[in-house]
């Protein structure tokens, strides 16, 4: 694919949207002038990466797991001794929780 450097000095893919079934590892956004590369995000990331992505520390995580808020293969999971956390699923565990608490009020 070849690269456009706009007047702004960065570069940029070009204005051509790759379809995302090529299994390809980014796609492209149409934007404005240019289109920008997005890569895809991760599905299961370490605690650690959901921490920096969220704020919900690798202690909570554990904590959720240990008390069984959060399901083993669900919303967590232990690999070769490294814990992941599923974005998805956490985050429609959170809107679960939004929405409980909404019904109440």
């Amino acid at each position: 694919m070849k690269m456009v450097r706009p007047a702004s000095g960065d570069i940029h893919a070009p204005k051509t949207a790759k379809n995302p079934a090529d299994n390809d590892s980014h796609f492209v956004t149409p934007s404005n002038d240019y289109a920008v590369t997005v890569p895809p995000q991760a599905e299961w990331v370490l605690a650690s990466k959901y921490q920096d992505m969220t704020g919900v520390t690798r202690e909570t995580v554990k904590q959720r797991k240990k008390s069984g808020v959060w399901l083993e293969g669900q919303q967590v999971a232990v690999v070769a001794r490294r814990l992941y956390v599923n974005v998805k699923a956490a985050d429609q565990w959170i809107n679960d929780q939004l929405n409980q608490q909404r019904h109440r009020a």
